[in-house]
């Protein structure tokens, strides 16, 4: 069936040597780790992570070490979080939907507040959650112009060029010296059935050492070093099938094609923040913290698997043919800078109020590491595709007493992408309960949906894209000793 040409083959091995380690990795996996989002343990997440110039736990540490020198108390806290996403995707004119489910640990950490006469200083560390990364995508359609094996046959330096040329999804012409799509070999696509699963899930926490003291009266200051690690882990299931028998009867009388893509990567880095918060008269707060460029090392594994079964079995007695191929990656991604900067207002006695706002250059985000040309051009992509945001975050706690308080917020972060508007809005709410004196329950929940579009492939001049709806829905809840 298939014509085995040695130094054709030889060469295509050669190149996938040399570019292996550079299709899946581009510009987008770089904002992908570069994006956090608001609220970071069960507190925060109630205020949409507005919390610049006031101390409801652990998660506003995170926003402003600052605001460590307000805790009144020793303290330990832990919390766990829940995510739920559901995704509604339009393809060919076919509607699918898909979700997921994902749980973890939100927050933990201690802070020791020092005994002084006057002021304060404390010094601690902790964990904190910073950004997740679930998705869930399905789609099922019928497609008659075009097929995956296209995608397949476009790249002859990467996995997938090799792994389906070894299941006969990509053959060789010797009279016409050059690969060919099986399914187009007489000239006469007759359309497969795709069914695609994929998820992605995982996430990035922060590990932090931060000191903070009122370095004046009502001027506090502070600072923290991060260590930044988390996972990501994605798998697609890309099903194409030969549902009305058409080529039953065809030369490659292919029945379906199995097409299964891994890729599981740890995440490393290292940051730093200086944060700053005054009370120029009663109920004003005004903060401003920046936070340093980290510079992420992605250790990345991936794998490829295809699988091609045709109706009848070759003179072997085979029909069904499977190959894997398996790689592995470093490579850096510099997530940018941030200043942030806030302000707080005790509106009425009961009433406060949390608004703060991020400066992030998407656009200054680096790569590096997957070899000269390749950086050079996704980082001039990153230039042209991406532009600099400003997120703003708005909170409101709600001091009933000393055993509730009532916490609602909202925030919107502007699309970092030109060409699309991916920009999400959030709307939290929670609440803190005293269960005792020096024992404090808190619990919150968010919601955001947003539009996004998914590429699946690219074929010749075009690509075979999913528009999806995306619901997500975060809950945390955690538990502060305080001593």
């Amino acid at each position: 069936m298939k014509r085995f040409n040695t130094s054709i083959f030889g060469a295509i091995c050669i190149t996938l040597i040399i570019s292996s380690g550079l299709m899946g990795q581009n510009r987008f996996d770089a904002l992908r780790y570069s994006q956090t989002l608001p609220g970071n343990d069960a507190a925060t997440l109630g205020m949409s992570g507005s919390s610049m110039t006031s101390y409801y736990g652990f998660g506003s540490i995170y926003q402003n070490p600052a605001l460590a020198a307000l805790a009144r108390k020793s303290e330990f806290s832990f919390g766990l979080g829940f995510r739920d996403v559901s995704e509604s995707g339009v393809y060919l004119s076919s509607q699918s939907k898909f979700d997921d489910q994902q749980s973890g640990i939100s927050n933990i950490g201690y802070l020791f507040r020092f005994p002084t006469d006057q002021g304060s200083l404390v010094l601690g560390g902790g964990y904190n959650q910073i950004a997740n990364f679930n998705r869930a995508t399905s789609v099922n359609a019928f497609n008659g112009n075009h097929s995956i094996v296209d995608y397949f046959l476009i790249s002859p330096g990467d996995q997938y060029f090799e792994t389906a040329y070894n299941t006969y999804a990509i053959d060789y012409d010797d009279f016409f010296e050059e690969y060919y799509n099986t399914l187009r070999y007489d000239f006469n696509y007759r359309g497969m059935n795709q069914y695609v699963e994929q998820k992605e899930r995982g996430q990035l926490g922060e590990f932090n050492v931060f000191l903070s003291t009122e370095f004046q009266p009502n001027l506090f200051v502070g600072g923290s070093i991060g260590v930044v690690m988390g996972d990501y882990s994605y798998q697609r299931s890309f099903i194409e099938e030969d549902l009305a028998g058409n080529y039953r009867n065809a030369v490659y009388d292919i029945k379906t094609i199995l097409n299964e893509d891994k890729i599981n990567a740890s995440v490393r880095g290292v940051n730093a923040k200086v944060g700053m918060m005054y009370r120029p008269i009663d109920g004003i707060r005004l903060a401003v913290n920046y936070t340093s460029r980290t510079k992420l090392d992605i250790d990345e594994r991936y794998s490829t698997f295809i699988e091609t079964e045709f109706y009848t079995s070759d003179n072997e007695g085979f029909n069904v043919y499977s190959d894997t191929y398996e790689g592995r990656i470093d490579y850096n991604v510099t997530r940018p800078s941030i200043l942030s900067a806030g302000f707080g207002i005790g509106l009425i006695p009961f009433v406060d109020l949390d608004v703060s706002f991020d400066r992030v250059n998407y656009s200054r985000i680096e790569m590096s590491g997957l070899g000269t040309i390749f950086d050079r051009d996704q980082n001039q992509s990153i230039r042209s595709d991406f532009e600099d945001v400003v997120n703003v975050k708005a909170g409101v706690s709600l001091n009933v007493s000393d055993k509730f308080v009532p916490r609602f917020g909202v925030a919107h972060y502007p699309s970092p992408r030109k060409s699309f508007d991916s920009g999400i809005s959030f709307v939290s709410a929670g609440f803190s309960i005293g269960l005792t004196k020096n024992v404090l329950l808190d619990a919150s929940v968010q919601f955001a949906d947003f539009d996004d579009t998914l590429d699946l492939y690219s074929y010749g001049n075009g690509v075979a894209s999913v528009s999806q709806r995306v619901e997500r829905v975060q809950g945390m809840i955690g538990v502060s000793f305080r001593f």
